[in-house]
This record gives structure tokens, C-alpha cells and sequence, in this order.
């Protein structure tokens, strides 16, 4: 399957070059709008092969035979497909070499089928027959009581051509989609009055290996660009997590803040506007979050999944407060004015949740939300080092680190006393978490406390996200740095999420022993700062050597076997690409860069 995607079109097209098959189709907010597009011919036309493919564009060969013609194949089609400007355009050009015209008649059959992408990704669908009007040669429109959805059409779907020898003959149609939601959500109000200003990427220069690296970086970062009211925003993976995360733009910012200064503005701008100021189970919302995930189709805003906008990220909140102060520090005090409501509605959240020893914890109340809300969020991945699973409240050990990070956010924010508070509140935590979550026997943090403050002893990756804070004593993090690069953490091409050694290890699980780039690239800042270049330098490599089995696209996870015979085990969903997975990319290039000096 082919992606392709610019601004918010996404198109999905089979191998076959046709869009037809359980998950193509052309996507617009949350919405499938066409599921189906194959051309009819009046003559067969045989696939030859891909022609080439690009973030935003892609086309392919195919070949047939003159009525005329003894043997040999005389005519062929280019079929393109192509993202611009908020217009989809099907373009097929048409070559004759032999020696006598031919006519040839072309039409489109599309299926527009108007589905949820959570239709698409639960493989059940309703039937929407019944809203959506048709005017075939102009628009089609879809109308529920939540949206509307307008596909006007410019050209012709069928053409009838007399293709004369040597002459090329070129015939297109072009699909653009708009949409007016009538249900007004936190999310929906992004996309009405979109601002489509361009984005110069200024990309760092290097040279070999990295330099296809970077522009393969660049070119997906580009592609995962959303259009919203305040500017572009980065998605958070393709092709299901088209669309707005929390957590995942907040890792971004930390990966990549010095490179991309006004992609980090956006984020900590559009977090702050659909920031919680509201209670509602279920949504997990609370006064202060910080969202997890925002949709705007027609499950989301029905409520029929609670996603339309969901808050269900225990970590989205502090992170936010930590890119905050990092923005500050590399731009200026401003951004602190300009966010202000936000970042006291945050303290504010901060104060009220967290337990007597200072923990930020979760557990989920809406009745079909995450069970598990940190950025392992899958529901076996909390887990005892004996295979039983944690019980909530959770207590997260990277989401301490964060908490203490925005601690010190926030007394850089507020003057005197209130400066004051969040220094103490920071000290305070970094004792206790130093002395809770630490495992003597292991020389280890544990993955998280459980709800009766037993240590969750699974050797995980986790505790390498608290090396870029300073929540982790200094003696103990020499322990940390060795025991991630031993042999059952460090596969050779990343770091494990869960070390091979534990019950509930597998290679390919999703949380449970996988390797996710952007884990490692925490990881891999962390030990930088911290004086650690040697390893980090090793892991950016690994790191380096895995792009290059991916044709340079590291994808959001991959399997966690051991390096052995230079082989590696792609994960089968994975999103490619995924942001985070970029804003890796970005970061090791940073790091053996500067080690080549």
C-alpha cells in the first residue's frame, strides 16, 4: 500500500495502483470520503510497475496492447495521483506507439462511502446511503446532525479519446473536500478558518549517511503537517494518527525545539487553546490537562468513541509545562505572557492531583478510555517482573521526572513565595522518588508504584526518559546508563522497552520488549546531557544502521531481537511515518554530528 498525504488530504492506493482494496480510499478529517477509484477501459492495461513515489505524490505504469498490434505492448498509461493545495487530482496520460490511432474510452468508477476512520480501523460499517446527495459531474455531499462534508469535482470522471501515434494525450480530474461541523468541540474549532501558511524546514547540513537521513526526515516531517487555525501542526503517525496527540507532539517539541522553533510554537499554542477546562469521566477530562487525542469525525463527535477530544494522558500535562520552560530558556521569557491562563490552569491541575508523597498517578474513568495513560498505553504493559499486572492508581516512574521538570517550569514563572513553593515541591520529590521508585538489588528505578506503593519491578525502558531531568541523584546515574546498554536491554539497533529477562518479554509485543525509536532518542538526549557521549553516540548509531534497513524512514516500532546476521524484524502496523520516530532521526543526526567534530 501506498500513502500519500498533504496539508489534511490522505490517500491511501493498493499495490495494485488502484485505490480499491479494506483500507484505501481517500481521507479527509477522520473521514473516509472515497473508498473506492478504479478506472474502466475500454482496453485491458496490465500493471508494469511503480513509476515513482513521493510524500504527496505517486504514479505508476501500466501497459496494453493495440487492436492492431501482433505482439508487442504499443500503448501505455501513467496513471498519477497527486496532493496540492487542498486538491486531489487524478491525472492518467496516455503514450501510443503504434502506428495507427486509437480510441479508447476511460471512466472512473468511485465509491464515495463517507466512513469513520474508526469504522475502518473496527472493520464494522454503517451504511450511509441515506446522507449523501449526489450530482456526479459537479459534488457530493455527506450530512449527519454533527457535519458536512462537500466533495466538489472539477473535470470529468470519463473521457473518450482517439490517441494518435506518438502524440501524447493527458486527461485529469481533481476532488476537493471541505467540511462545516455543526457539533463545536474544542477540536472542530481548529480547523474552521484554516490558515495554510508555509513552513520553511531549516534542516541541519550533513553529509553521507546522514544526509539521507535528514532529507528523508524532512520530507516526512512535511508530510505529517496538519493545517489548523494556528498554523501547521505536526500529526502523530500515518495512516491511523492523522490528527492532533498531545503526548506525541510534546516529545516531538523536546526532540527537535532548537531545529523548529515555529512548529514547537504551534504545538505549545494549540495544546493550550483545547486545554481542559472542564470535568467529564468520560473523557478522563479534568481542569488543567493537557490534551491526549483529538477527532473530528462522525464517532467522535456522536460520541460514540469518547475521542473527540479525550484527555486520557497522564503525562501530556507535565510535559507540556517542560517544553514550556524549555521554549523559554532557547527563546525567550514571552512565551510565558503568551501562555499564561494555560500554564496556571496546569499548576492548578498539578496541585490537585497529585498523592502525599508527591506523585502524579492515574486510572482511568471514562468507560471505554486508556486503561493505561502513559505513553505505553497499551493494557499489558504495566506489568510485575513475574507476569502479573499492575493495579491502579499507577504511578509512572518517567512521569515523575516530567512532574519535576515542570516544577521547575513553574518556579521560573511565578515570583517569590510561589517560586519558591514549586523549588521545594521539586526537591521534595526528587528525595522521595529517589528513595521509592530506586531498586537496590537491581540498581534500577522501577517501571512505576502500584495502587499499594509496591514497586512495579519489570526492568523497562522507562527509567531512561528521567536521564534528560534532573529528578535522578547523580551517583545513581552511571547505574541507569550501564544497565540499559547491557545485552538484554541494547539489541544492537535500540534500546528494548522491556528487558529480555522478564516474564512478560516478547520481541514482537507492542510495549513488552519491541523497540520504539523515539524511546531510544530520549534516552539518547539524556545520556548526552548528562556527560554519557560515548553511549549516546553508540545508541545514535544503532539507531543510524536500523534507518538504513528502513530505506531511511525509521518506523514507529520494530522488533526487539538481538543484532544478529544484520537482519531486523519490522513490527506489521506500525505507523510509517510516525512523528516521533522522525523527531528520532533528528536527533541522532544532532548527535553524531557533533561526535565528528
Amino acid at each position: 500500500m501506498y500513502t500519500i498525504k498533504s496539508g489534511n488530504i490522505m490517500v491511501l492506493i493498493g499495490d495494485n495502483g488502484f485505490i480499491e482494496g479494506n483500507t484505501c480510499g481517500l481521507y479527509f478529517m477522520d473521514t473516509r470520503i472515497i473508498g473506492k477509484m478504479v478506472p474502466e477501459l475500454s482496453l485491458k492495461f496490465n500493471l508494469l510497475s511503480l513509476g515513482e513515489y513521493k510524500t504527496n505524490s505517486v504514479f505508476f505504469w501500466f501497459i496494453s496492447k493495440s487492436p492492431d498490434s501482433l505482439h508487442d505492448m504499443d500503448l501505455i498509461l501513467k496513471l498519477c495521483y497527486s496532493i496540492d493545495k487542498g486538491k486531489f487530482t487524478v491525472k492518467s496520460e496516455f503514450f501510443n506507439y503504434s502506428k495507427k490511432e486509437v480510441r479508447i474510452f476511460e471512466s472512473f468508477v468511485i465509491d464515495y462511502t463517507f466512513n469513520d476512520i474508526f469504522e475502518i480501523r473496527s472493520g464494522k460499517f454503517e451504511d450511509k446511503k441515506n446522507k449523501i446527495a449526489k450530482n456526479q459531474r459537479e459534488y457530493v455531499k455527506y450530512e449527519s446532525q454533527n457535519l458536512a462534508i462537500e466533495v466538489k469535482i472539477d473535470d470529468l470522471t470519463s473521457s473518450e479519446m482517439n490517441l494518435k501515434p506518438q502524440i501524447p494525450n493527458t486527461v485529469q480530474f481533481s476532488i476537493t473536500p471541505s467540511i462545516h461541523f455543526k457539533k463545536q468541540t474544542k477540536g472542530t474549532m481548529l480547523f474552521d478558518g484554516i490558515s495554510n501558511s508555509k513552513l520553511n524546514l531549516n534542516v541541519p547540513h550533513v553529509r553521507g549517511k546522514l544526509a539521507e537521513l535528514v532529507k528523508k526526515a524532512s520530507e516526512d516531517l512535511e508530510m505529517l503537517l496538519l493545517d489548523t487555525k494556528y498554523g501547521k501542526f505536526p500529526a502523530a503517525g500515518l495512516p491511523w494518527f492523522a490528527t492532533i496527540f498531545g503526548r506525541d507532539s510534546l516529545i516531538f517539541t523536546l526532540q527537535t525545539m532548537d531545529m523548529f522553533p515555529e512548529i514547537s510554537y504551534n504545538i505549545l499554542k494549540v495544546l493550550a487553546v483545547t486545554q481542559s477546562n472542564f470535568v467529564d469521566d468520560q473523557k478522563d477530562a479534568l481542569p488543567g490537562k493537557i490534551i491526549h487525542e483529538i477527532r473530528v469525525g462522525e464517532d467522535a463527535l456522536s460520541g460514540k468513541v469518547p475521542f473527540s477530544t479525550y484527555y486520557g494522558s497522564i503525562d501530556a500535562t507535565p510535559l507540556f509545562l517542560m517544553a514550556v520552560g524549555k521554549y523559554s530558556k532557547l527563546y525567550g521569557r514571552s512565551i510565558f505572557e503568551e501562555l499564561k491562563d494555560s500554564i496556571e490552569l496546569s499548576a492548578h491541575y498539578i496541585d490537585e492531583s497529585v498523592d502525599s508523597r508527591g506523585y502524579l498517578h492515574y486510572k482511568s474513568k471514562a468507560s471505554n478510555g486508556l486503561s493505561n495513560q502513559g505513553w505505553k498505553d497499551s493494557g499489558d504493559s504495566i506489568v510485575f517482573s513475574n507476569g502479573n499486572m499492575a493495579k491502579p492508581p499507577v504511578k509512572l516512574v518517567e512521569v515523575q521526572a516530567y512532574l519535576y521538570e515542570a516544577y521547575k517550569t513553574l518556579s521560573q514563572f511565578y515570583d517569590n513565595e510561589r517560586s519558591q513553593k514549586y523549588l521545594l515541591l521539586a526537591e521534595t520529590l526528587k528525595t522521595n522518588f529517589n528513595e521509592d521508585f530506586w531498586m537496590e538489588k537491581e540498581k534500577f528505578f522501577a517501571l512505576a508504584l502500584d495502587k499499594d506503593g509496591r514497586q512495579v519491578d519489570s526492568i523497562t525502558s522507562n527509567p531512561g526518559h528521567c536521564l534528560m531531568t534532573g529528578i535522578i541523584d547523580d551517583k545513581k546515574a552511571k547505574f541507569i546508563v550501564d544497565r540499559l546498554m547491557k545485552v538484554d536491554m541494547f539489541t544492537g539497533w535500540g534500546i528494548r522497552t522491556m528487558s529480555s529477562k522478564m516474564t512478560a518479554y516478547n520481541p514482537i509485543a507492542y510495549h513488552n520488549g519491541s523497540v520504539w525509536p523515539h524511546d531510544t532518542s530520549i534516552i539518547i538526549i539524556g545520556m548526552n546531557e548528562r556527560g554519557f557521549k560515548k553511549e549516546a553516540k553508540k545508541l545514535s548509531t544503532s539507531l543510524l544502521n536500523a534507518a538504513q534497513k528502513f530505506n531511511w524512514r525509521l518506523p514507529e516500532l520494530f522488533g526487539g531481537d538481538e543484532r544478529k546476521r544484520n537482519q531486523i524484524i519490522p513490527y506489521p502496523v506500525a505507523c510509517s511515518p510516525q512523528l516521533w520516530a522522525v523527531g528520532a532521526e533528528f536527533v541522532i543526526s544532532k548527535i553524531l554530528k557533533e561526535g565528528s567534530k
